[in-house]
């Protein structure tokens, strides 16, 4: 299945099954109705894009394909993020 939208927020987290490694969630916004308003990209995704940097990601517009929803999680297999910000920085 595809997901589009925003990447409103990115955080790298450390995976529960090994401990040698880190996936990162991210809340997104903009994608359609009855779809998950998080995606999580496993560490063996990360490691081939150099381009998924949480510190970079936020604001961001992307594209991705998932086979798998856990806990309203979209478990992500492929992922593109625009190459520049689309959302205003919030104010703070």
């Amino acid at each position: 299945m595809t997901i589009k939208g925003f990447i409103q927020s990115a955080d790298l987290l450390q995976d529960p099954a090994d401990e040698n490694k880190v996936m990162l969630l991210a809340r997104v916004q903009g994608v359609g109705q009855g779809q998950p308003r998080k995606i999580l990209i496993p560490f063996e995704l990360l490691v081939q894009q150099e381009d998924l940097d949480p510190d970079n990601m936020v604001g961001r517009a992307f594209l991705a394909h998932y086979d798998e929803v856990i806990q309203a999680t979209a478990i992500i297999n492929s992922i593109e993020v625009g190459p520049g910000r689309v959302l205003r920085k919030p104010e703070g």
